[in-house]
């Protein structure tokens, strides 16, 4: 589905096969090793989460867990099943455990319900423990009032819910300057108020919320600057063969916005809605070493490096890039095809050049006692 009005399209937050998009099922998770070294940085603080949350209930009412921002469901297994590993060892919980993962209804479900059903480190070897999906975005109530007890979100709070405006000469939020940058942040803004307000509703007195967000600097730097120009550099060059017209390029752009760490921690300290119920427990900031360049300085492989950045890249940014253009299918496979390998030889020519440093923003948030 696509929107008339250039850059006003409903986002694609981390579908592999929503909106005409093009990559075969399960790609996202197959090329996310970057998404899951991110979500390491909240293991811990989930953990910490579990000895802190209140167990709900009687006896035999179920612990329910909202994974939110789901995927392919690949790096979502270790924290749950650490997670529920904790409750069981640490906190002695007894009764079933009741796993929610949630995405946009675009989102690779056929891909998570494998991965969860038979990838070896399910936390579904577990006794008492049940999984289930909802497909609906984050942005909006997905359970009943004081359900939850536990959220965990990675690597998915920097989805927009819409994009407001295109970016002008370019496709990513670090690039944007004047009125569409104040536009963004402005969106980003209310997505993550509506994101905490939905989640004040769910959680019950005492339950335990992890998030660990896509995040920048206070320049507005993400650390993906070097890949995202090649990426960009490259769309260019399929306007200039004339594979793109001028008008779909400019009406591209990557529905993201990384926050700085104050933009995480503004509504807890000036919005009243949001502290009377929410509390920051803990804040954090980290920087992710390019694990494909890590393995690059080791081998000197060049094309290895190059195969594994593009289809990373490729696994998050096809959808909102190339799903939604007025082509057939096939066209918009041999436009993307052709971009994607203009990426990867830019990456392989200069691997340094493309490398990133991502910002992480780790967050552990309590609902307040009612």
């Amino acid at each position: 589905m696509s929107d008339p009005r250039p850059g006003l399209r409903e986002h694609r937050r981390m579908s592999t096969i929503g909106g005409g998009a093009m990559a075969p099922r399960g790609y996202y998770s197959a090329h996310s090793v970057p998404q899951g070294s991110a979500g390491a940085f909240g293991v811990p603080v989930l953990e910490r989460a579990v000895d802190a949350v209140v167990i709900p209930g009687s006896p035999g009412t179920p612990f329910v867990i909202a994974d939110l921002g789901a995927a392919g469901g690949r790096n979502e297994l270790a924290p749950l099943a650490s997670a529920i590993g904790g409750l069981r060892e640490r906190r002695a919980l007894h009764g079933p455990v009741i796993v929610v993962h949630t995405d946009i209804a675009t989102n690779d479900f056929t891909a998570l319900f494998e991965t969860v059903e038979h990838d070896p480190a399910t936390y579904l070897r577990g006794p008492d423990v049940y999984a289930f999906a909802a497909g609906r975005s984050f942005y909006e109530r997905l359970f009943p009032p004081s359900s939850v007890s536990l959220g965990w979100s990675a690597i998915a709070v920097h989805w927009l819910s819409r994009v407001p405006v295109a970016i002008p000469d370019h496709v990513y939020c670090s690039f944007a300057t004047g009125p569409a940058r104040d536009a963004l942040a402005r969106q980003s803004a209310a997505d993550w108020r509506a994101f905490l307000l939905d989640r004040s509703v769910e959680l019950h007195g005492g339950a335990q919320l992890v998030v660990v967000g896509g995040a920048a600097t206070d320049d507005g730097r993400s650390g993906a600057e070097g890949i995202m120009t090649a990426l960009d550099d490259a769309l260019r060059d399929a306007v200039r063969d004339g594979r793109l017209g001028q008008d779909e390029y400019g009406s591209m752009t990557i529905p993201t916005w990384n926050r700085t760490l104050d933009d995480f921690v503004r509504p807890f300290t000036e919005d009243a809605a949001v502290a009377e119920t929410l509390e920051l427990a803990e804040q954090s900031l980290h920087v992710l070493t390019d694990p494909f360049l890590a393995e690059y300085e080791q081998s000197k492989d060049a094309g290895a490096f190059s195969d594994a950045m593009t289809g990373f890249l490729r696994g998050f940014t096809e959808p909102s890039l190339f799903g939604t253009l007025d082509r057939p299918p096939d066209e918009r496979r041999t436009i993307a095809d052709a971009v994607y390998a203009g990426v990867h030889e830019r990456a392989a020519q200069d691997p340094v050049a493309v490398a990133t440093s991502w910002r992480v923003a780790v967050l552990r948030v309590a609902r307040r006692m009612s």
